[in-house]
């Protein structure tokens, strides 16, 4: 049988036969206890200590290996070697991020066969409950292993740190659809329509999953040298910012607000944490922008897109949601709201694009590695300590003049708004054409 190299390594490193034998001795002591300590009833007592162990196996040593994996064999010096194989992308995918896990998931499948054959507390059938907890599992291992490989992309040194971090990561999308059967309503509304809790959270799961593998696979195409597009990062985007604004209905309305403009409102907002997210995650090469400029002006436009940052095309999706709010405006029965709504997103873009020429001029210094680093302290002087000072002396509409609060006229904070946008965007072109000297 032709089974998939990367898997099949995994499988001789992880399932040893001494491994093989004690992970279900040691399962079998917990349940024996759990068991006699209640009163020999194979009930509640068993299915909490299985579904406790399985969260232990599956959420945090499974999310915290497949978070791992790359990294090791970069310490190793072994991840060169397989990026020069003939493994392609979609078996290195699912070989890596299975085969990493398989040993806590050959723990934790015993440990959700005991629970559902035992009391389950979820209050799904044994189907749903199994697609659940497993889904929710791997979701949280592919979070992982998708947050390392985008550090790996932009060359990140790595230690305790970084990898609590993606465990941190991975192990929140699992609880956070792992949590709903205790909170659950009885029916979820998205886009007026109302859907079933669990055909609804079943469904995302499934859905976010996916998502989460294709973008394991995209990034692995980029570290084997393979060329692609953008476009898989444009359909999430759009899907995220769709998704999201589904959930806000007519009883999130404020008064003098559309149904329209609070939708458009909840994908402009996650347009733009989109944006802040990828600037950050991001290398912010000066070659890489070179070579974009330079298939832009030969008018490339195929190699234009494959060397595209997908935070430049995020930021087209914030401004393109910013004038769909504006023109909505217009059409709004409560027109001074909209105006103030409109003048609020058109400010925010603005205050975007100039922390956005902060982050390129600091790369394009001198020290790129600590370049994030100090934007994120401009940014908490910013949008934090310098509008707190100024409002702390009654001086609001000043505080404007960093941030879009609420409010504030427009002949304040956009003319406030464009000039620092302006100001910092040229600082950005005058270092780049010095550093095109300096490289000439």
């Amino acid at each position: 049988m032709n089974i998939n190299p990367e898997f099949r390594r995994n499988l001789w490193l992880e399932l040893t036969p001494s491994r093989l034998v004690g992970m279900p001795l040691v399962l079998g002591v917990f349940f024996f206890l759990a068991y006699t300590m209640d009163d020999k009833q194979y009930g509640a007592s068993v299915a909490s200590t299985a579904l406790t162990l399985f969260g232990l196996l599956a959420f945090l040593w499974g999310i915290r290996l497949a978070s791992e994996t790359l990294i090791s064999e970069i310490r190793d010096h072994t991840w060169d070697s397989q990026r020069m194989s003939v493994i392609g992308p979609w078996s290195m995918t699912w070989g890596k991020l299975l085969g990493s896990t398989i040993y806590p998931w050959y723990g934790a499948l015993i440990c959700l066969l005991v629970y559902l054959t035992s009391q389950p507390s979820l209050g799904l059938s044994l189907i749903e409950t199994a697609v659940l907890l497993v889904g929710s599992g791997l979701l949280g291992q592919a979070v992982g292993l998708l947050s390392s490989l985008q550090a790996i992309r932009k060359n990140q040194r790595y230690g305790r740190l970084q990898t609590t971090i993606f465990l941190v990561l991975g192990v929140s999308c699992s609880l956070s659809l792992l949590n709903w059967p205790f909170e659950k309503a009885s029916e979820i509304v998205w886009f007026d329509q109302s859907y079933s809790d669990e055909q609804f959270v079943l469904a995302s799961l499934v859905v976010f999953l996916a998502w989460a593998v294709f973008g394991i696979y995209r990034l692995l195409r980029a570290e084997l040298q393979l060329k692609s597009q953008p476009w898989a990062w444009g359909l999430f985007a759009l899907f995220l910012m769709v998704y999201v604004a589904g959930f806000l209905n007519e009883g999130r309305m404020i008064d003098g607000q559309s149904i329209q403009q609070l939708r458009l409102l909840g994908a402009f907002t996650v347009s733009i944490i989109l944006a802040y997210a990828m600037i950050f995650c991001e290398s912010k090469d000066p070659v890489a922008f070179r070579r974009l400029l330079q298939y832009l002006g030969q008018r490339e436009w195929g190699r234009a897109m494959e060397s595209l940052p997908l935070w430049l095309m995020t930021l087209s999706f914030v401004i393109l949601t910013c004038l769909f709010l504006v023109g909505l405006s217009f059409s709004s029965p409560s027109l001074e709201e909209a105006r103030q709504l409109s003048i609020s997103a058109v400010a925010m873009v603005l205050f975007l694009i100039r922390d956005f020429g902060i982050v390129l001029f600091l790369n394009f210094g001198r020290i790129p590695k600590r370049a994030d680093m100090l934007t994120l302290l401009f940014l908490f002087l910013l949008y934090g300590a310098i509008p707190t000072i100024l409002t702390a002396l009654d001086l609001d509409s000043l505080a404007g003049c960093f941030w879009p609060v609420p409010g504030i006229p427009a002949e304040v904070i956009l003319p406030a708004a464009l000039i620092q946008a302006v100001v910092i965007l040229w600082l950005v072109a005058s270092r780049w054409r010095r550093n095109l000297q300096i490289s000439s």
